[in-house]
């Protein structure tokens, strides 16, 4: 299996998990080609926008510092982060990618 190949299938994962997991409001997208794959979540009545990097699959609040939920975007890009290492283990294990 090529390293795109393990890539591909690690970035189905990781997004399918998300969007079972949680409360996906603007789905995945690359529009632009940035190397950022754009989503939101809806926690608590509030709709948090995400990017999400197509490479090391880190992610990044749209949420500034001093904006009015920053604190909340911080916690649940928090637990993304640890909830996208967690699915990467996973499926590393189960298709043998490691």
């Amino acid at each position: 299996m090529t390293k795109k190949e393990q890539k591909n299938i690690i970035t189905k994962h990781v997004i399918n998990a998300v969007q079972k997991n949680f409360n996906v409001t603007a789905d995945f997208n690359d529009d632009e080609g940035h190397g950022y794959f754009t989503f939101a979540i809806e926690s608590e009545g509030n709709e948090f926008f995400f990017d999400m990097n197509r490479n090391d699959f880190s992610i990044i609040s749209y949420k500034i510092k001093g904006e009015k939920l920053f604190s909340e975007a911080q916690q649940l890009e928090q637990e993304l982060d640890e909830f996208i290492a967690n699915e990467i283990a996973i499926v590393s294990i189960k298709e043998g990618i490691i």
